[in-house]
């Protein structure tokens, strides 16, 4: 299976990787990102069938200019991954209201705004998107007030877009070890390896995951 996909919140470590990852087996990838430099050299090196899109998510119109500029490329968007994280939170003593809005627009408001900028393209494909996500805040995060609030509205967000979304596979995914960019340790997983659970879940034909969680076995 092979078709056009965006991601969104292209770094170093899970976007670069998963990038790489799809665009190897064959998917044509946009790249959104904040920094310009370092999609527009990862696109570079991808070679043909990457566009690096400069794009803040939490701005609704370079969305829709970002999407367009796939499409236009490529073709419809069949996958959307979404992995930009607006950084974590703080202890309640230096929390703060504008950190959990700014938190929540990228990791919540983004995340929308991306999902009904490919919206139609998703369900003439029978796509699939990608929750970058995490088991951090499944409890208390004493140290992470703001997170603590935004992770649960992420994951939220994943479970009423996959039943909203008829025949569009929404799936969070449930990060549970560090990620690192190069070959895993002891208690972590390299990047590559969460890239390959992705590209799992994009390429299974009549069956679909709404959450599954990655961690670790070392």
């Amino acid at each position: 299976m092979t078709g056009v996909a965006i991601v969104a919140g292209v770094g170093p470590t899970v976007g670069q990787a998963v990038a790489r990852r799809l665009h190897g087996a064959g998917y044509d990838v946009g790249l959104f990102a904040r920094s310009e430099e370092f999609i527009g050299e990862l696109a570079a090196d991808l070679g043909e069938g990457a566009l690096a899109v400069p794009t803040d998510i939490t701005d609704t119109e370079d969305v829709e200019a970002g999407v367009t500029a796939v499409r236009e490329a490529y073709g419809p968007v069949s996958v959307l991954v979404l992995n930009a994280t607006g950084g974590g939170g703080r202890p309640v003593e230096g929390a703060s209201v504008d950190r959990l809005e700014s938190i929540f627009a990228v990791r919540v408001s983004g995340s929308l705004a991306c999902v009904q900028a490919v919206r139609d393209d998703l369900l003439e494909t029978g796509g699939t998107v990608i929750f970058s996500g995490t088991t951090f805040a499944d409890g208390e995060v004493p140290q992470q007030i703001e997170w603590g609030a935004v992770g649960p509205a992420a994951s939220g967000l994943a479970n009423s877009l996959g039943a909203a979304l008829d025949g569009v596979q929404v799936t969070y995914v449930r990060i549970g070890s560090q990620v690192v960019p190069g070959e895993a340790g002891s208690g972590a997983l390299s990047a590559s390896e969460v890239a390959d659970t992705y590209l799992d879940l994009v390429e299974r034909e009549g069956v679909a995951t709404r959450e599954c969680e990655v961690y670790s076995r070392q």
